[in-house]
């Protein structure tokens, strides 16, 4: 059995952005996208069959996509859906009419021509840069250009030479990476970044307070064991975490699982005294046992990893959980694992 990757740790892991030298890798968007997401910032295009958004990362962001991003993504959707607007675009779709108004009387965004935005052209980084840009109190006549925004948030540690006049390929998930960029960049003259100017506002990334990580302690024929405990950077554990439903490509799990640190720490004992050696799960707060129809899993899966010469089908367990913070705060959790399975192991 081996882990292919964490994706889609919404709400959970602390997402370390780190701009690369080149574009951002497709794991580093997905998980801005799910940090943003985790803060009612960034919708997907739809829902899937398990109720886990569908960010559709490859797709090319149009300008009315991208001023609808913009305004979620400083916490203005609700000022911009109850407010009313006029602007002299008179090619706007009516479900981008309150984004590009809130937008346009805000000064966030102009349109293309006199009285036309062109809300179905592909938008540009520059466009997008210079939308966030003006968000965080810039001005693109003073402060930067909005042709080469890239120069300004460069400095800034938004980007950092990913985009320039060359730039020929823009998607849903560059917006996603710049976004959750721009959450850890200080606003115009002022010492706070733009989370701290969120937070004021109450929108805050409320899972951030515990970091964690899973750890598969079990591997059996249909049946996988996973850990669950805070990452040694977390300023906070759950009391509890439960894991409420679970699915291995999209077929249901039979689940058994141990809620608490205690919990597990007893189940722990119960299994050493039945085994040669001691099994502990330090600082655990959660064990979760994982039962499905292993061949039907496989059978269902749609990606499949080569290693040591052999192919494996990938398993994907989708589930939906909900972590409690010491003060009582509950968070609720979708958490999507990528495993193959190439042998088995574990005494759980």
């Amino acid at each position: 059995m081996k882990k292919l990757a964490t994706i889609l740790l919404t709400l959970a892991l602390s997402l370390s952005l780190t701009v690369p030298a080149l574009a951002a890798p497709a794991e580093e968007e997905e998980a801005a996208a799910w940090r943003l997401y985790s803060m009612g910032l960034f919708l997907g295009t739809g829902i899937d069959e398990e109720g886990f958004p569908v960010f559709s990362l490859e797709d090319a962001p149009t300008r009315a996509e991208g001023v609808t991003m913009l305004v979620r993504l400083i916490g203005q959707e609700k000022a911009a859906l109850e407010g009313t607007w006029t602007t002299p675009f008179e090619d706007v779709p009516a479900w981008a009419e309150p984004y590009v108004g809130y937008a346009y009387a805000n000064g966030l965004t102009n349109g293309t021509r006199p009285n036309g935005f062109d809300p179905d052209l592909p938008i540009s980084p520059s466009e997008y840069l210079t939308f966030v840009l003006r968000a965080m109190g810039y001005d693109s006549g003073t402060d930067f250009a909005w042709d080469s925004a890239w120069t300004l948030s460069d400095k800034l540690g938004i980007t950092d030479g990913q985009y320039h006049a060359g730039t020929t390929s823009f998607d849903r998930g560059d917006v996603a990476w710049i976004s959750a960029n721009a959450l850890t960049a200080k606003v115009k003259d002022s010492d706070k970044t733009l989370e701290a100017v969120l937070a004021d506002q109450g929108i805050r990334y409320e899972a951030g307070r515990c970091l964690w990580e899973e750890e598969c302690v079990t591997c059996q024929k249909g049946k996988l064991v996973f850990s669950f405990a805070p990452t040694k950077g977390s300023k906070e554990a759950y009391t509890s975490f439960q894991v409420t439903s679970a699915t291995a490509n999209g077929l249901p799990c039979e689940i058994e699982q141990y809620t608490t640190p205690a919990k597990v720490k007893d189940q722990c004992r119960k299994i050493s005294r039945r085994e040669d050696f001691t099994v502990t799960l330090p600082d655990a707060f959660g064990l979760v046992y994982l039962r499905f129809d292993e061949a039907a899993a496989k059978e269902a899966a749609t990606e499949t990893v080569t290693a040591n010469q052999l192919t494996y089908p990938v398993i994907t367990f989708k589930l939906h959980c909900t972590g409690t913070l010491k003060d009582g705060t509950q968070v609720q959790e979708l958490v999507a694992l990528d495993y193959y399975i190439d042998g088995y192991t574990g005494v759980f």
